[in-house]
């Protein structure tokens, strides 16, 4: 399942943060991607639960800070 859910997380990661999904992998973090500010993490958040049909809760939300993250929040989720 996980590696169905990972292209999809890079792909709108690359749309929201202006990237390359090649250039998303573990290392994809809030600290080191200049376009992940709070702004875009909304963006973000609001596509995966578009994308996945799923609901993050504050505390989720506020844990997503790498790309990592994303993925075990989706996959808790799915």
């Amino acid at each position: 399942m996980r590696d169905d859910i990972e292209p999809r997380i890079k792909q709108i990661m690359a749309d929201i943060f202006h990237l390359e999904p090649r250039q998303i992998d573990e290392q994809t973090a809030m600290d080191n991607t200049e376009a992940w500010d709070s702004a875009n993490h909304i963006s973000l958040v609001l596509a995966l639960e578009d994308e996945f049909a799923i609901s993050f809760d504050v505390a989720e939300i506020e844990a997503m800070t790498s790309f990592f993250d994303v993925v075990q929040a989706v996959v808790a989720r799915t």
